[in-house]
Formats: structure tokens, C-alpha cells, sequence
């Protein structure tokens, strides 16, 4: 699962705000009570950041999935296989080991794998003898 760049920004920056609010909480309440926040309420605030980005991430990836799960039911059988086979294997895979893994003839893959291209599904990478097929969702 990729970060977005603008969402990990939005985060830091968020944490960096908390930071701030800490030091001016910690501020007022040594000018009234002379003593420092005690060292658990900062654990408790880290170890809250913590939940919420675990949250975040583990919610974000089953969104991801059941968008996906959506993409996959209307594409073609063979398609669709061809784009399980690339998620089963870290979304990339050489040609000749797609052939093998899904059973179809080497005309069959390299047709269904241009259509994926044309579509901007996967790219198709040259490597030797084969080609490396890159799912681009």
C-alpha cells in the first residue's frame, strides 16, 4: 500500500501542531501550578497517536481492498485472473511465470496483457527473453 504524499504531509504537519499545543498546555499549567506535566500524560498522547495511525492505515487498506475487490468483478475472466495472479505476487511478475501460473497458452497471456495495458491496468516492462508485467493499480 502506497502513502500519499499529500495525506503524510497533512499528518506530520498535524503531529507537529500537537506539539505545539503540548508545549503551550505545559506552559499554562507550570505558570499555575509550578510543576510540569507529569510524563504520563505525554506517553498516553504518543501511545494515542499511535491507535489512530494504526486505524487510519488498517481502515484506508480494506477501503483499498473493497475498492479493488469492485475493479476486479467487472473486469473479464481472463483479466481478471491475470491481475489476481500479479496481486498474489507483490504486484509484478514476469510474463512467462504468468503463463504458467494462470494456465492460458502464451498467445492468450500476451493478448490479455495488452488489452490491461491499453487500459493502463499493468505495464509492460522488456527483461531479457520476457517481459515483467507491473500491475499499475
Amino acid at each position: 500500500m502506497e502513502v500519499d504524499f499529500k495525506r503524510l504531509v497533512a499528518g506530520l504537519t498535524l503531529i507537529f501542531i500537537l506539539g505545539i499545543l503540548f508545549a503551550v498546555v505545559n506552559g499554562i499549567y507550570t505558570s499555575t501550578t509550578n510543576q510540569q506535566l507529569p510524563l504520563i500524560v505525554y506517553g498516553i498522547s504518543f501511545l494515542s497517536i499511535l491507535l489512530g495511525a494504526f486505524l487510519v492505515i488498517s481502515f484506508q487498506w480494506k477501503i483499498n481492498r473493497m475498492q479493488l475487490e469492485k475493479v476486479l468483478s467487472i473486469l473479464p475472466r481472463e483479466e481478471r485472473i491475470i491481475v489476481k495472479i500479479l496481486l498474489d505476487n507483490n504486484n509484478q511478475l514476469e510474463q512467462n511465470k504468468v503463463v504458467v501460473l494462470s494456465g492460458f497458452t502464451k498467445v492468450q497471456v500476451s493478448r490479455v496483457v495488452q488489452k490491461l495495458v491499453e487500459r493502463a491496468v499493468v505495464e509492460k516492462k522488456a527483461m531479457g527473453n520476457t517481459n515483467l508485467i507491473v500491475l499499475k493499480l
